[in-house]
């Protein structure tokens, strides 16, 4: 009481020098610690107990030590050169208030020609050098400048090399011809061209060869330069040249195991059927044909997919003659062959345009692009044994004995095929394997497909504990805001694209906040993010002095490996965080929507092998206030988040990124009467010293952090921008956002609303995931009970469809696929209580991949093309 008197008594005295320094008995330089409480200097504001020690040859705080372990990162070559080649930052240590050389650093230096390095740290290696002597500099276009035969003069031959630096390797195709001299260019006959793949020449392709001269066509088929020589057309049956040919599937992939059949119906000039001839099957190109077999009142062929040939390949049907000449008929089918998908990790569909008998699924790990001998493939919604794959039988009316699904070979493969209907038009197709996640492609209309399945029991790698602090604040002075920040490693383009102040944070732990004054002793320790750190400084709150408590950041678990470390810090006015830890229930987030950022710091390639204590993260660079995120078409009743990120490899948001700025808009900010609208400010950092060849992106999220429409709860709308902002800021125009959606499941049936709206782009598929999320208990301390995190997801199901749909049903899967007897899903007895399944819908809009066709896409665009997002979770 005394004390709360004196202070609001003297506080014109106190401040004022009427007092020599002897008589003052209370906090006379106002930094809210006395004398007695162990202030050192109450004559100095910045010096008092938990201060931050500072190079200035004083005690800041008070631990009769002057200027210890003060170290800071230095770097004398240049803002851009830092991080570039061979150059890197070194450490400069305070000594006596001043910092010393600076010791360990890397600078540019004249470049060594041979060594495979950036000596002068410009960003490319050996420039101005001719190491090989072919008369090209790295400078002048070299990309091997240890190789006299690669530069931008060689010629590009087939051998995996980009031999004339033009970044295309083995773009070569070969002019080729395996007929006989003199041939070539004469009647039908052209030559082909060999394509190089993987460093080998392909068979000459597309090339037209000398056949049988064939009677009628009047075409020069033996390229001789006649045309129809010794015909007798007396000689030949009488058969209609006219006669109908059929070609069942006019498509199929290259390599693919897929077939069609051709089907002849001879008729002589008066109509009638004629089936006691010759009749053979040629091909321009030439590839292979079944033997013709008689069946009912005609004849066919089985015509499998050719192994390397691509594109047209026409058909000509020829009678035998009694003098050993033939007639050919007028009509000649083509077949299209499309080349064979490319398989990687992502999701692939082409091939044919349409699902035409045929089908090929290819099943690959996610992770590396590897065949998975043994996985199961399904066509269809349920397991059924109606296939077809013989031609004949299917001519005659046979119904089919074969499953709709199987196991794929070695090679990761497996061929599909019906001649009964079953493969026509879209259908779903499903593909599962043991220790990985199901996908499903639901109403697939290609003959092709490369399923990538992620692995859904794999265990999570080695972690690792990171504690530390920020340091290099601009001011830890009594201004009446509270200096704090957050620290994050990389992170992905959904993280970006789902962004909330929650996801954020990382588990809690104790923090006592306020340790000084009568405030301190209203405000008990708090459960507290331990990605957030606060630094230790005086402050004022109820116009009484208090003292913050540092807290330091505390990441656990922390993914070992190599990964950047990011640092953001700001301000927090300290009044209304007080107001905030005063109140029962006290929530960082809402502390976290008052940051206003300033600084960034990063610590580049930090290895972790294991536990970090003591990281510093120095804070490098401005966060400077020069962009601005305007919205429109937020959905009723959302508030609204704006970031802005940076992407390590410039890669458009497919690679490491990181956050450089955020700002929050409450819904009842948002100005309903232009369509949802608000503008807010928002932080980027340049683009050099550490920050060099980043890449710059923003997003704003439209979510329910408060009250939200029943079923929406964990509703949010996403638009991204990879086009606006630079290092120099921009103004960011984000609208057309999607509607939320509720999300539903009965049985195998998942349901939801449509999300396009007037204002938005259209839809190019939605995307259902299961997912098995693991969730730990773990103690924070005395302040918390034990709380439970989503320590993270493992896959289950995936399913696409195609537009803006509103439903998918999964299928039923067949006895013995892995999971089958769960419904695909998770088996109860090897699963633990506390883990939880959880339906995922993502509908996206891909503007930033024009273009893009479920039935023929690498699914890879859904990561680089996405611009719109509507998603919602729900637990089952």
């Amino acid at each position: 009481e005394g004390e709360g008197e004196g202070e609001g008594e003297g506080e014109g005295e106190g401040e004022g020098e009427g007092e020599g320094e002897g008589e003052c008995q209370r906090d006379c330089d106002n930094d809210g610690i006395t004398e007695f409480d162990g202030d050192c200097d109450d004559g100095n504001p910045d010096v008092f107990p938990g201060a931050e020690e500072v190079c200035n040859d004083l005690d800041d705080d008070c631990d009769d030590a002057v200027d210890e372990e003060i170290v800071r990162e230095c770097y004398d070559g240049g803002d851009d050169t830092l991080g570039r080649g061979v150059c890197r930052a070194g450490a400069s240590t305070c000594v006596a208030g001043a910092f010393g050389a600076c010791e360990g650093q890397v600078v540019p230096a004249d470049e060594v020609c041979g060594n495979d390095a950036d000596d002068d740290c410009d960003g490319a290696v050996d420039d101005g050098c001719d190491v090989d002597g072919d008369g090209f500099t790295v400078d002048a276009g070299d990309c091997d400048d240890g190789d006299g035969a690669i530069n931008p003069d060689a010629e590009e031959v087939c051998d995996g090399v980009d031999n004339d630096c033009d970044e295309a390797t083995d773009d070569v195709e070969v002019a080729c011809y395996d007929g006989p001299a003199g041939t070539e260019g004469e009647g039908v006959c052209r030559g082909g061209v060999q394509r190089c793949d993987d460093g080998e020449l392909s068979d000459c392709l597309d090339q037209v060869l000398p056949a049988g001269e064939a009677c009628g066509n009047e075409r020069d088929d033996d390229c001789d330069g006649e045309t129809d020589e010794d015909c007798d057309v007396e000689a030949c049956p009488d058969v209609a040249l006219d006669s109908e040919i059929l070609l069942a599937h006019t498509c199929l992939s290259a390599g693919s195991s897929g077939a069609t059949y051709l089907v002849v119906n001879l008729v002589d000039s008066q109509g009638a059927p004629v089936v006691d001839v010759d009749v053979a099957v040629g091909t321009q190109p030439r590839i292979a044909v079944g033997r013709v077999r008689p069946e009912g009142d005609g004849f066919f062929a089985v015509v499998g997919a050719p192994r390397n040939q691509v594109g047209e390949v026409r058909f000509t049907v020829t009678v035998g003659c009694d003098d050993g000449t033939r007639l050919a008929l007028a009509t000649t089918p083509t077949l299209n062959v499309e080349p064979a998908l490319e398989r990687g990790t992502e999701i692939v569909t082409g091939g044919c345009d349409t699902l035409d008998a045929n089908l090929r699924v290819t099943v690959v790990d996610a992770a590396d692009g590897a065949a998975i001998e043994g996985a199961w493939v399904m066509a269809g919604d349920a397991p059924v044994a109606n296939f077809q794959p013989g031609a004949q039988a299917a001519l005659r009316g046979n119904r089919g004995r074969r499953p709709n699904s199987g196991r794929t070979l070695a090679s990761g493969a497996l061929a599909l095929r019906d001649f009964n209907g079953g493969l026509e038009g879209p259908t779903m197709v499903t593909a599962g394997a043991e220790g990985y996640e199901n996908v499903t492609l639901a109403g697939l209309d290609a003959s092709e497909a490369v399923i990538a399945l992620r692995r859904a029991d794999t265990p999570r790698g080695p972690t690792a504990r990171l504690q530390g602090r920020l340091s290099q604040f601009d001011d830890l002075s009594r201004d009446g805001d509270a200096d704090a920040g957050i620290v994050l490693g990389s992170f992905g383009l959904h993280f970006l694209s789902t962004l909330s102040f929650a996801q954020l944070l990382t588990r809690a732990d104790c923090w006592d906040p306020l340790t000084q004054g009568i405030v301190g002793g209203f405000v008990g320790p708090v459960a507290t993010a331990g990605n957030l750190y606060v630094a230790q400084q005086p402050e004022t709150a109820f116009r009484l002095p208090v003292t913050i408590d540092e807290h330091r950041f505390d990441i656990r678990p922390f993914p070992q490996g190599t990964d950047n470390l990011v640092g953001l810090a700001g301000k927090v006015p300290t009044q209304q965080v007080a107001d905030v830890l005063v109140q029962d229930g006290a929530s960082i987030s809402d502390i976290l929507g008052l940051l206003t950022l300033r600084e960034i710091g990063v610590l580049r390639d930090l290895e972790v092998a294991g536990n970090r204590d003591n990281l510093t993260v120095p804070l490098s660079a401005p966060l400077n206030q020069n962009a601005s995120c305007r919205v429109r078409d937020v959905p009723a009743g959302a508030d609204v988040l704006c970031a802005t990120a940076g992407d390590w490899a410039d890669a458009g948001g497919t690679g490491r990124l990181f956050p450089m700025g955020l700002a929050f808009a409450a819904a009842d900010a948002v100005d309903a009467a232009r369509p949802g609208a608000v503008e807010l400010d928002i932080t980027t950092t340049p683009a050099n010293g550490q920050f060099r060849d980043i890449g710059y992106l923003g997003a704003a999220v439209a979510r329910y952090l408060e009250a939200a429409p029943v079923g929406h709860e964990q509703a949010l709308s996403t638009v991204l921008d990879r086009s606006t902002l630079d290092g120099g800021g921009g103004a960011m125009g984000l609208d057309g956002f999607l509607a939320t959606t509720p999300l539903s499941r009965e049985g195998r049936t998942y349901n939801w609303e449509g999300v396009g709206t007037d204002a938005s782009p259209d839809v190019d598929l939605c995307r259902l995931e299961v997912l098995r999320q693991v969730r730990e208990t773990y103690n924070p301390g005395a302040c918390s009970p034990n709380l439970v995190e989503d320590a993270y997801t493992r896959p289950v199901w995936r399913a696409f469809v195609a537009g803006d749909a509103a439903t998918v049903t999964l299928p039923e899967l067949p006895a013995g696929w892995p999971r089958a007897a769960n419904g695909g899903l998770v088996d109860p007895d090897d699963t633990p209580e506390t883990d939880v399944l959880t339906m995922r819908i993502s509908c996206l809009a891909l503007g930033d991949a024009p273009g893009f066709d479920f039935d023929a896409s690498n699914f890879g665009a859904l990561r680089s093309g996405i611009t719109h997002l509507s998603e919602n979770t729900r637990r089952y």
